[in-house]
């Protein structure tokens, strides 16, 4: 049963992940001055409240893989989504919420584990369209490691 379970949250995200990459009706992030404003408010929190393995910032959504340098995850990204929200809604003249309410959470316990998740989310851009080469997109942690 537990396989079959996990196969099954897999399928859906994997089928919910389909769905966000060829979604046209919120790409605020597509906009390159909310896309860097975002890149760096996750570098303003590297050391301090993360450890960043791996993002990227796509169009209409955001992957982070980090090690947490302090207590409380669900803390954490709600001040991140807070700070981003409100610059973004200066940024587009929002009237009214940037970020969903809810995030999907994925713990690694293994090295193989990192290596599978950092994989993903640099093939994010290829899968979605956006490049032919993932070191293309400019809103991923391999943008700042030139």
């Amino acid at each position: 049963m537990p396989d079959q379970q996990l196969r099954l949250q897999r399928r859906v995200f994997a089928e919910m992940e389909r769905w966000l990459d060829h979604a046209e009706h919120v790409r605020h992030l597509n906009q390159p001055a909310v896309a860097r404003m975002v890149r760096d408010a996750i570098a303003h929190r590297q050391g301090t409240v993360w450890d960043m393995i791996e993002y990227v910032v796509m169009p209409n959504h955001l992957h982070l893989f980090f090690e947490l340098m302090q207590p409380g995850l669900k803390e954490a990204l709600e001040r991140f989504k807070r700070w981003t929200g409100h610059e973004a809604g200066k940024l587009l003249d929002l009237n009214g919420r940037f970020w969903q309410d809810e995030w999907f959470d994925h713990w690694s316990r293994s090295d193989s584990e990192d290596d599978r998740i950092s994989d993903y989310i640099r093939r994010n851009p290829l899968v979605a369209g956006l490049v032919e080469r993932f070191q293309d997109w400019p809103f991923g942690s391999w943008s700042v490691r030139k």
